[in-house]
């Protein structure tokens, strides 16, 4: 029997150029991540110590991975909104 996602979660985070977890806790199965249409800056996502995927405003990305403390999110100048949405 394959599994249905049951759940789905979602939320915003004000970030500026220090790299930090999208969420700390969340688990799931896989997630969005869209770099506001109105930043002005590109998002840089990636891992703790690296973050070399670009990201325009207005642009997002799909993820497969199991927790969104994973996800590690700065902006490349200034302050910027992420939004998310991820499913269990």
């Amino acid at each position: 029997m394959a599994y249905t996602s049951g759940r789905i979660f979602s939320g915003t985070k004000s970030i500026d150029t220090n790299a930090v977890q999208l969420h700390a806790t969340q688990v799931c199965r896989e997630v969005i991540v869209q770099n506001d249409s109105a930043n002005l800056g590109n998002l840089l996502i990636g891992t703790a110590t690296s973050q070399p995927l670009v990201i325009t405003p207005g642009q997002s990305i799909n993820l497969p991975v199991f927790s969104l403390g994973l996800i590690y999110v700065k902006m490349s100048s200034g302050t910027g909104t992420i939004n998310w949405l991820a499913r269990d």
